[in-house]
């Protein structure tokens, strides 16, 4: 059972305590490392909450960081540069102890502007495309390292490699994409040479997926570079729903092979899960000023505040049917979505991930199709009788904007008694985390998901987002907790059986 293989694992990497905080080494670079690294997928250049949270992640002993160039298209690397230049002018902290990791790959079409497609990347929809190329890597490395205000990355990673097999702009094998991960190793291993970068890796959404369609052989991926001293660590998903990268029915593990080749092992989306096909965002926080009582307040606020957008958007709707003459019909029938919508409301609010997207990407440029047709309609007329479609349309767009995000707010309270649930589960099966205190946490649940990830000596350093001074709160919690109050083997074992989790 791999359960049981679990529990005989050997310590693989020794935790020690700096500002409480449990550490492992990079073992080809000799660096010691935070177990918890900032996540800054999205964060944004511009936004004083996200400067003022990698501050105090910093500040709390935080070491190590996680970005990319397409994180929020570059804006997270420009943020991150200009915070640690602000902070190692003023001397709070020295460069030298940070370990900065960047990773290229996701592309968009301003980036692959100049390169070849028939060698240099594959497109992957109409606005996306991937490269794992020496001269497109080599473009992003020089493009991160600037906005980064930095002359050396301490590990650069190729990220989501998987994604070029799954091109239809031209023929790509798994053969190909091992061969040309090989050249662009030969790339960086100049890079290391010059001290560019300290040393690289990969980050894969697959590696930890054998049967996956587009998986990445992490065995294939070492074989196909030359210089193995310089491939340092890779990346791939970690969460209490996702267990594949420490634990398989059979043949080794991601982690396994890691440790045998001495490759440092991060983890990454360790709140945000993927269960039964969907996205679950593992926080319990209170809606309302932090009490049971609070927090049933807010709901009720928030079912009003939804019922009045429901109304709003239906009495908008009947007005313009009653404006518009019956010849007109095909025209009065695009504005329905509040029936719409109301019919759909109990399956948007089961997964509040979903009802955004869906209503993002689905009814809001839908209705905007439907108020451009209006917009024509309205366009023969003048006067009073043009105002008031135009009045109509701007109020409509505004009511229906405010309902969408109404529904993912009802959505996200579903969430949130589904993660309070699993709160109560995790105390039953573990005695530890049942005593942990709770009262300055602002998501019981999310410290104690980060608990159990840290408990898997195995992972060097779990990547968690931090955007916000209240996770990094809950980070440095989970952090302080994982030394003062580990989770044993068998502790984990014990949850790892429930089969909420397989």
């Amino acid at each position: 059972m791999a359960t049981t293989r679990f529990i005989q694992q050997t310590r693989r990497h020794v935790a020690t305590q700096t500002n409480a905080l449990p550490t492992a080494s990079i073992p080809k670079l000799n660096r010691e490392v935070t177990r918890l690294g900032f996540g800054a997928y999205r964060v944004s250049h511009g936004n004083k909450t996200h400067a003022q949270a990698l501050q105090q992640a910093l500040r709390g002993g935080i070491n190590i960081i996680d970005t990319a160039a397409n994180f929020q298209n570059g804006s997270s690397e420009t943020l991150i540069g200009d915070t640690m230049q602000a902070m190692v002018s003023s001397g709070e902290i020295d460069r030298n102890c940070l370990t900065v990791v960047s990773k290229a790959g996701y592309l968009s079409s301003a980036d692959v502007e100049g390169f070849d497609a028939s060698k240099d990347y594959v497109q992957i929809n109409e606005k996306s495309f991937h490269a794992v190329s020496p001269k497109i890597i080599e473009s992003q490395l020089a493009k991160s390292l600037e906005r980064l205000k930095t002359d050396r990355l301490d590990m650069f990673l190729i990220n989501g490699p998987e994604r070029m097999l799954m091109t239809k702009s031209r023929p790509y094998s798994p053969a190909q994409l091992y061969k040309d991960l090989g050249e662009t190793f030969r790339y960086l291993d100049a890079q290391v040479a010059n001290g560019t970068i300290g040393g690289y890796g990969v980050c894969s959404n697959t590696m930890a997926l054998p049967s996956a369609v587009d998986h990445v052989s992490l065995t294939q991926v070492l074989d196909a570079c030359s210089k193995p001293d310089n491939f340092v660590a890779v990346e791939a998903p970690f969460n209490i729903f996702e267990r594949e990268v420490v634990m398989a029915d059979q043949g080794k593990t991601v982690s396994d092979i890691a440790q045998e080749n001495g490759v440092f092992l991060m983890t990454n989306r360790p709140l945000n899960a993927i269960a039964n096909g969907q996205i679950r965002v593992l926080v319990n926080h209170a809606l309302g000023g932090g009490d049971t009582e609070g927090s049933r307040a807010s709901e009720r606020e928030l079912m009003e505040k939804m019922s009045k957008s429901f109304e709003q958007v239906s009495k908008l709707e009947s007005e313009m049917m009653s404006e518009l003459p019956v010849e007109e019909e095909s025209l009065t029938a695009k504005f329905v979505w509040g029936q719409v919508l109301s019919e759909n409301l109990s399956r948007l609010s089961q997964n509040h991930f979903a009802a955004r997207h869906y209503l993002a990407q689905q009814v809001l440029p839908a209705v905007e199709k439907d108020i451009g047709v209006l917009a024509n309609y309205a366009a023969q007329f003048e006067g009073d009788r043009a105002i008031l479609f135009d009045e109509w349309i701007d109020e409509y767009r505004e009511n229906v904007r405010a309902l969408a995000d109404d529904i993912v707010g009802y959505a996200y309270i579903d969430t949130l008694r589904k993660n309070s649930e699993l709160d109560r589960i995790l105390n039953a099966l573990s005695p530890i985390l049942s005593k942990q205190r709770e009262e300055d946490m602002h998501s019981p649940l999310s410290v104690k998901a980060l608990r159990f990830l840290l408990g898997h000596e195995q992972v060097g350093t779990v990547f968690t987002g931090m955007r916000d001074p209240v996770y990094v709160k809950d980070a440095l919690k989970a952090g302080q907790e994982s030394v003062d109050n580990p989770l044993g083997a068998r502790n984990i074992h014990e949850i790892w059986q429930c089969p909420i989790f397989v």
